[in-house]
């Protein structure tokens, strides 16, 4: 797997893969750069894979939720997202960074994360499946990188944390809508 730290080209692609469960690579001109695997079936808990290391992701509760980091294997989290009432949220890191998400507008699926003064870092773009021979879901998504910011390290972790934010909702939609039609039938 290829770092982000040295990718010489702000646009990737999220894509799905063929493996099963399944996958999906940050993929550049040069390779992979990061995998999103989720565990299970409802999306909750998936894990991302850089060069840098392994992560899991997990989203917490209904009411208040919440979407946690942790490094593989650690009980500790390294970073947490707290959505807002309108859906944009904060990512913020033990750290102390901070990143601003923001859904895109209108017919758009995605997003982006900012840096506190409203600088674009990963921009993401989704693109629902084309192959009439799968599950209608998202199968790809485009990622914008701005190369000249200084979270530039934590690019990989940004893109699939932000690649896990909109597949989550989109299967929650998904869901609402399989439940929509069972109550009316």
């Amino acid at each position: 797997m290829k770092s982000l730290n040295e990718i010489p080209t702000p646009n990737l692609v999220w894509r799905r893969s063929t493996s099963t469960p399944p996958d999906f690579e940050l993929l550049g001109n040069a390779g992979a750069y990061a995998t999103l695997t989720f565990l299970e079936e409802t999306g909750i808990l998936a894990k991302v894979r850089t060069s840098e290391g392994s992560w899991t992701l997990k989203h917490l509760g209904v009411l208040a939720p919440v979407v946690t980091l942790r490094a593989e294997g650690e009980k500790t989290n390294l970073a947490t997202f707290h959505p807002h009432a309108l859906r944009h949220g904060k990512l913020q890191f033990e750290d102390g960074a901070v990143f601003d998400w923001t859904w895109n507008h209108g017919s758009e699926t995605g997003g982006t994360f900012m840096d506190p003064g409203g600088t674009p870092l990963v921009r993401l773009h989704a693109h629902p499946g084309k192959d009439l021979n799968t599950a209608p879901g998202l199968e790809e998504c485009d990622v914008d990188l701005n190369l000249g910011s200084f979270a530039r390290r934590r690019h990989a972790l940004l893109a699939a944390f932000g690649w896990y934010l909109i597949l989550f909702d989109h299967l929650k939609e998904r869901d609402a809508v399989a439940a929509e039609t069972a109550l009316r039938l």
